[in-house]
């Protein structure tokens, strides 16, 4: 759902009201689990410890529902993540990437435009999917 225009749109807020809830329903619940409050999270939250690089990775998702431009920018990152994926998924079965990825040739064989229309038709499925989940629970509530 998230492309790296700058306008955000309506959907992205919906999406990052829905993050945020579930962030922090699996927060307290783990909190509940380990046995610790609210104030000491906030305490090893800002501690030395959490601000290294492996901590500041992990914390990443959890500042993220605090922060709707940081949010929209790992969505976006995510999204570039499963292109890449899907280029590699695509390089693993024919065993070379098409030119019009290495080379930057708009010629594509038969073969890397029906991946094309493959890899589109998921997209589309998956964006339906979504919306159809999206309009079941606003009918729900």
């Amino acid at each position: 759902v998230f492309d790296d225009e700058e306008e955000s749109k309506l959907s992205y807020t919906e999406i990052y009201q829905e993050y945020q809830a579930l962030v922090e329903k699996l927060l307290e619940d783990y909190l509940k689990e380990v046995g610790i409050n609210e104030e000491k999270f906030q305490e090893a939250f800002s501690s030395p410890l959490a601000r290294t690089h492996t901590s500041q990775a992990i914390l990443q998702t959890v500042l993220a529902a605090e922060d709707f431009r940081l949010f929209k920018n790992m969505m976006v990152q995510k999204n570039i993540e499963m292109q890449l994926q899907a280029i590699r998924i695509i390089k693993e079965r024919n065993g070379v990437l098409p030119d019009c990825l290495t080379e930057g040739s708009d010629v594509f064989t038969e073969i890397e435009q029906e991946e094309m229309k493959i890899l589109r038709e998921v997209l589309r499925k998956s964006k339906e999917e979504y919306e159809i989940e999206q309009e079941k629970k606003r009918t729900e509530e």
